[in-house]
């Protein structure tokens, strides 16, 4: 009976995913040539910024996706943690731009600086 209930635990070890899932609403989402800027729900209601990089959604390295879909629970993301640390990240959103989620920059606001170099690691403050 113990041997059972020990296999039974370790089967239940095996199915565990080594990602830890972090799932948060998107308040607003912004293009711009060198990328996305993504105002999302943080604890406590307050919005938190995640700048998101052009190179992060392409080539074999990538660390973002992006979906789309609709629903009322778009826009949101997924953050996947693998031991504690950012692995990688899903955008669920609106295909319209029409849609109130997006949100645009004028050509005269200089945004290009607060985004992180395409070789670093995504980091996010819940």
């Amino acid at each position: 009976m113990i041997l059972g209930a020990l296999a039974l635990s370790a089967q239940n070890f095996e199915n565990e995913s080594e990602y830890y899932a972090k799932t948060v609403p998107i308040t607003k989402i912004y293009t711009h040539r060198e990328g996305y800027r993504i105002d999302y729900l943080r604890e406590g209601n307050q919005v938190g910024i995640f700048w998101a990089p052009s190179e992060w959604f392409r080539g074999s390295q990538r660390k973002g996706g992006i979906a789309f879909g609709e629903g009322i629970a778009y826009p949101y993301a997924s953050f996947f943690f693998k031991d504690g640390v950012l692995n990688h990240f899903r955008l669920y959103l609106v295909e319209s731009l029409a849609h109130e989620s997006w949100g645009t920059y004028g050509p005269e606001e200089q945004i290009a600086p607060d985004f992180p170099p395409a070789d670093a690691s995504p980091e996010i403050d819940f």
